[in-house]
């Protein structure tokens, strides 16, 4: 009679959880809204936000973009213990579309905050492309300084100081990120920043089109692999290691087209003050 009850239990417990499993898992796709409106954007960073911070404090790790493309106001900060990754393998399928700030490992340029254990994968990250730029030719001011995914930073005193151990605190640890398209279109600095970290993986992302700096740059990391990137049309380098960087392996990667804004456009923009003088 025991075996039967057991049976039986078991028997609706498998029901209930093959009728569920595809309601839990439609539930965890992040409910982002299609559309341009700054109320929509607006409201996608707030959506987005909040995900992000559930599945860090309960650990449960994935947080699933939906297919479509969507805009974003606001700084998206990411938390740690947490698998941002659109719904299938192709980085096409995802577009979060940023309109004013960056993604980033830290709430303010000041804060300095320690995360771990993070995975960006299967999406593609850009700044609109109608935000305003910088050129020597017709616009020498840079109205956006911050990099696209900004995983940590180093303080204007550790700048300054140049390498120092007593400085090298890994504040960012074990983050990869992977199968991602990456595109600042022309806007803000670097396309990747990696500061004060260690144990970080890039691997297999196409990154282009940053604003003055670089595609990767790299300032007081440790254990960093960079593999089988393709990056193109950059402002200055495709990958800068700057200072206090350890055990890189820099492997199989393809840089084209760089030192544009640094590079030609400084020099039309040289060349023709000087023939306007």
């Amino acid at each position: 009679m025991k075996k039967n009850i057991m049976y039986g239990t078991s028997f609706i417990l498998s029901i209930l959880i093959f009728f569920l499993i595809p309601q839990l898992v439609k539930a965890d796709i992040v409910p982002l809204i299609k559309g341009t409106t700054p109320e929509i954007a607006t409201e996608n960073g707030k959506l987005l936000q909040d995900a992000i911070n559930q599945t860090s404090i309960s650990k449960a790790k994935q947080v699933t973009l939906p297919a479509g493309l969507f805009y974003i106001n606001g700084k998206i900060i990411l938390k740690s213990h947490i698998i941002l990754t659109g719904p299938t393998s192709s980085p096409t399928a995802t577009m979060l579309t940023m309109n004013n700030a960056p993604m980033t490992t830290d709430s303010t340029p000041t804060s300095q905050e320690s995360v771990t254990d993070i995975t960006l994968q299967n999406f593609s990250l850009q700044y609109n492309p109608n935000i305003s730029k910088f050129n020597y030719l017709t616009n020498p001011t840079n109205f956006y300084q911050d990099n696209l995914l900004n995983i940590g930073m180093a303080t204007k005193a550790e700048t300054s100081a140049g390498y120092k151990a007593i400085t090298k605190k890994a504040l960012k640890t074990n983050i990869k990120i992977t199968n991602m398209i990456f595109n600042a279109n022309n806007v803000g600095s670097s396309i990747i920043n990696v500061a004060k970290a260690k144990n970080i993986i890039i691997q297999n992302n196409l990154i282009l089109n940053s604003g003055l700096q670089n595609g990767i740059s790299l300032t007081y990391t440790d254990n960093i692999t960079i593999i089988k990137n393709r990056i193109k049309n950059l402002g200055r380098t495709g990958i800068f290691a700057y200072y206090g960087n350890s055990n890189i392996n820099i492997t199989n990667n393809q840089v084209i087209d760089w030192m544009q804004r640094y590079g030609s456009y400084h020099y039309d923009a040289v060349k023709k003050k000087w023939s306007n003088t």
